[in-house]
């Protein structure tokens, strides 16, 4: 593995900094919204987990991801409830055309919330948040950063074998810390100047599909909740228990066939 330097600091550095920037605007714009704001809500989110991976890099896990990660946690309902939605959509079930009905409405329903922006307070809390992980970010210069920064590439991409080497059909909680762990390696290098780490196309494609079976997981968790249990739809539990199996089985041959090539 190619191994980062303090160039490759800076630049990182510099990234970071500018994308704290961008998510100060989009958290800003949500005080005077000009329409429906999920989409922004969206954009901080997804920049906030990349913010996290860039974090990550660095010793800022502990003190300006974990700012981050509180942001995106206060905003998660309205996008999940899109998320949800979303999957619900993909897997295509109605043997029960009652129990289908009455989930996609209240699936609907509550990702209309989405389009609503958070109370001014919310935004605010929000805001000082991202201050604090900024002025964190501020106080730690390139040239101490670049001190480990290869060691913490190299960590993060041992973890992002080890947790994929694990994956088993059925494996409880072993997708969901892969997907973590390959979240915050590409994440991290995507940081760095394009380029610098060559990736296989392979891994996105696995981050993917690790993706769908998170997100199959966290709607079988909203229905668990709201009642519509094995006991009432037990073949919406087949079609969800058969979709998790297809997922599962294309990143375990995904992760092998990858590993194969590294061999080769």
């Amino acid at each position: 593995m190619i191994c980062p330097n303090e160039q490759d600091a800076r630049f990182a550095h510099e990234k970071l900094a500018a994308c704290c920037d961008a998510m100060k605007h989009l958290l800003l714009g949500l005080q005077h919204p000009k329409g429906p704001v999920a989409a922004d809500i969206h954009a901080i989110r997804k920049l906030g987990k990349s913010l996290r991976g860039g974090f990550s890099l660095f010793s800022l896990s502990a003190t300006s991801a974990r700012e981050i990660q509180a942001i995106g946690r206060l905003l998660s309902g309205p996008r999940d409830a899109v998320s949800r939605l979303s999957t619900w959509q993909k897997l295509g079930w109605n043997e029960d055309h009652s129990a289908a009905s009455a989930i996609i409405s209240l699936l609907e329903q509550q990702a209309h919330t989405a389009a609503l922006s958070p109370p001014a307070e919310t935004i605010a809390w929000c805001t000082d948040r991202l201050d604090a992980a900024t002025k964190n970010l501020q106080q730690a210069t390139p040239k101490i950063l670049a001190h480990d920064l290869a060691r913490r590439v190299a960590k993060l991409h041992r973890k992002l074998r080890k947790r994929c080497r694990k994956l088993e059909l059925n494996g409880k909680g072993d997708f969901h810390d892969a997907r973590k762990a390959l979240k915050a390696y590409l994440g991290a290098i995507d940081f760095l100047p394009e380029g610098r780490i060559p990736l296989d196309p392979k891994i996105t494609e696995i981050a993917e599909i690790l993706g769908d079976e998170n997100d199959l997981t966290t709607l079988s968790a909203w229905l668990e909740s709201h009642g519509f249990t094995r006991h009432f739809v037990p073949s919406l539990w087949i079609a969800i228990t058969q979709a998790h199996r297809t997922f599962q089985k294309q990143a375990i041959r995904d992760v092998a066939a990858l590993a194969s090539a590294r061999e080769s």
